[in-house]
């Protein structure tokens, strides 16, 4: 899903999922919001401002990473402060 979203926004397709999606072009700053929108519409989750580093957004990667640490703080009920 996160893959098709990218594909769309920047009309490239087959990108390795590891690449830095700013330095490639494939993302801009503006594509970040709407990709915060994207993820929590489309995975019922909160994204906040402290979510939105390079690490997590910089590459598919990092975003599946987050998507998936989301889902299990939602499962569980913990916040990142109470699993720190």
């Amino acid at each position: 899903m996160i893959v098709g979203y990218i594909e769309g926004i920047s009309n490239e397709r087959g990108f390795d999922h590891s690449i830095n999606l700013f330095e490639r072009g494939l993302l801009t700053s503006l594509d970040v919001l709407s990709l915060v929108v994207f993820i929590e519409e489309t995975f019922h989750l909160e994204i906040s401002g402290d979510d939105i580093d390079m690490a997590s957004f910089g590459t598919v990667d990092g975003l599946v990473s987050l998507i998936i640490t989301k889902q299990e703080q939602k499962t569980t009920g913990r916040s990142d402060a109470a699993s720190s």
